[in-house]
């Protein structure tokens, strides 16, 4: 997807693909991800809102994203 049309979504509230509870995949297999590491980065690139970089687990989490609604609702916590 281009970046113009992921904007678009934003815009258009075409976000079907928010959940808004960290993705149950991450729940099921933080433990293989982790490998017993502590302090991991994580990189999200077009995170959108997502609550799963907001999980305080004491790691590092990046996430980067382009629309500025999507940015907007995530500090304002709206699902």
């Amino acid at each position: 997807m281009a970046l113009g049309e992921w904007e678009e979504r934003w815009q258009q509230n075409k976000i079907g693909f928010h959940q808004p509870e960290v993705h149950k995949m991450l729940k099921k297999n933080i433990d293989k991800v982790l490998n017993g590491r502590t302090g991991v980065r994580f990189f999200f690139p077009l995170c959108g809102k997502a609550v799963d970089r907001s999980a305080d687990m004491g790691h590092s989490v990046v996430g980067v994203e382009i629309s500025e609604k999507a940015i907007r609702q995530f500090f304002e916590g709206t699902t």
